[in-house]
């Protein structure tokens, strides 16, 4: 199979799974927090936050598996590859028990009081942690596995697993709810939810890979030093880039107030159907990158580099305009007026953010491909510092619009300064003309777009999903042909339209004695 095929056949496994996670999300949000009501909501969104911190127990280990994966398999060294994931699943074990503990800690500690939690969902708050704390454990076992997967770049079967445990976990939870067992019964879904995903995985491993993939169960030395310097500096760029995040739902009930959360929630959530669209796509360039980078070809890694951002903007600055424009009105359409009511400019400002993270990420798969990761970290580190000071200069004087402009500014300043810079310097591309390309002109085409759906917004009744989607469709199908039409070259979509008509032309039937590998 082709270069592109696989890549296409990998991106679409990926929105395929977006998809179906994206209409989980639609279709069970509303539930879940009329159910909750405001209130527990926002403790369902704090406890989550903190589970997804102590995620970062993994020691970044999960990029630096498919990377040395990657690596091994450019070079012909697959015997190597067992000690790997044999390493990493041990790991993932021990960093699974330390989160649990750290639940447990956390939950006993007067961690509600500092987090505004509810005097009456207190001890409710503790045990839903606690649960948490042990989906954690599960879902490093999922992680290793995933590995693997990502380092074959079979996609298309990681996807395959997900998606089955996501809609039986969605399923689960509407029922749990309906049958009023409310937070506590959330949390329990999630566990056996992990616990199905990690035994899926595994098994799908078991049967799919060469024995040579399957994890020797031990910690071998050799495979930790391989990954040891890329794996620790990644862990600490994990925690001040992806951290930093998840930080403002913690932030916000110290700040300001707890119940401020669910509705500022609920808008990253809408906003974070930018990343949705453009996680399929960004997903695959990693190993991509380390796949070049370990054969040293400079070139290639710049296509990967170019091609990657024009792909990721073909997808995410239409989404991104449809947002601008409807953003507010979606969201009092799907959830209500009253759960979601906050100065517009917190959407704004929030996706625009979204949208550039985005566009930073190829050049961030280039610079962890190469093994860059330490001067990602200590890029991070100044972004933090940058962030967390705008933070406590804005809040006080803006509330929600203040933290999310700050992390906006931030964003902005580090990402093009550094990390697009450092890409294509690696790459051996010039920074002026790339920026043009990959940014300048695909703004330029999504113009249209934006005066359409403004003047949409200013003059169609949007108190219905039946308007609010023709303005959206309107909007983003506009959005799609401008930046598709001003980004890529015409050999540039040829090719792409080459590449799809033959992922979607029938198979030819093989002969008896063909044997699949």
């Amino acid at each position: 199979m082709s270069a592109i095929l696989q890549k296409l056949r990998n991106v679409s496994s990926n929105y395929l799974a977006a998809i179906v996670h994206g209409l989980i999300i639609i279709l069970l949000t509303p539930f879940v927090v009329h159910e909750l009501g405001t209130p527990l909501y926002a403790v369902w969104v704090i406890v989550q936050t903190i589970g997804y911190y102590l995620g970062f127990l993994d020691l970044g280990v999960v990029d630096a598996q498919v990377q040395r994966h990657s690596v091994l398999a450019a070079r012909n060294q697959s015997a190597s590859l067992g000690e790997l994931h044999g390493t990493v699943l041990v790991l993932f074990l021990g960093a699974g028990i330390v989160a649990c503990v750290l639940a447990t800690v956390v939950s006993v500690l007067p961690s509600a009081a500092l987090l505004d939690i509810p005097l009456d969902a207190r001890d409710l708050y503790a045990w839903v942690l606690r649960l948490i704390g042990l989906a954690v454990l599960l879902s490093f076992v999922e992680a290793a596995a995933n590995g693997i997967f990502e380092g074959h770049q079979r996609y298309d079967l990681m996807n395959a697993v997900g998606i089955v445990v996501a809609v039986l976990g969605a399923i689960a939870s509407f029922a749990v709810l309906y049958a009023g067992y409310g937070l506590l019964g959330l949390a329990v879904v999630r566990v056996a939810e992990s616990a199905l995903g990690a035994a899926g995985k595994w098994l799908t491993v078991r049967r799919v890979f060469p024995p040579s993939s399957f994890p020797k169960l031990g910690f071998d030395r050799a495979s930790w030093r391989s990954i040891r310097s890329f794996s620790l500096w990644n862990s600490l760029n994990d925690i001040v880039t992806e951290g930093t995040a998840q930080l403002d739902k913690l932030l916000i009930p110290i700040l300001l107030a707890s119940a401020l959360v669910t509705p500022y929630s609920l808008i990253v959530t809408v906003a974070a159907l930018v990343f949705v669209v453009a996680e399929p796509i960004t997903e695959t360039l990693l190993p991509l990158a380390a796949s070049r980078h370990g054969k040293g070809d400079t070139v290639s890694l710049g296509v990967v580099l170019e091609r990657g951002s024009k792909l990721v903007n073909t997808v995410t600055l239409p989404t991104t305009i449809v947002l601008l424009c409807f953003g507010t009105a979606i969201l009092d359409l799907w959830i209500g007026a009253e759960y979601t009511n906050a100065d517009p400019r917190v959407l704004w400002f929030t996706v625009l953010s979204f949208f550039l993270s985005t566009y930073f990420w190829s050049a961030l798969a280039v610079l962890m491909g190469s093994g860059l990761v330490k001067r990602i970290f200590w890029t991070s580190v100044l972004e933090v510092a940058i962030v967390l000071a705008l933070i406590l200069a804005l809040t006080p004087r803006l509330g929600l619009a203040g933290l999310a402009l700050a992390g906006l500014i931030g964003n902005a300043l580090i990402g093009f300064a550094y990390f697009v810079a450092g890409a294509c310097a690696l790459a051996r591309l010039k920074l002026a003309p790339y920026l043009w390309r990959t940014m300048g002109r695909p703004v330029i085409g999504g113009l249209p777009a934006l005066i359409v759906g403004i003047w949409l917004a200013g003059n169609v009744d949007l108190d219905g999903w039946i308007g609010a989607a023709a303005c959206v469709a309107a909007t983003g199908l506009c959005g799609v042909v401008g930046v598709a039409w001003t980004t890529m070259s015409r050999w540039e979509r040829a090719r792409y339209a080459a590449a799809v008509r033959r992922v979607l032309a029938p198979t030819p039937a093989r002969g008896r004695g063909w044997r699949g590998g």
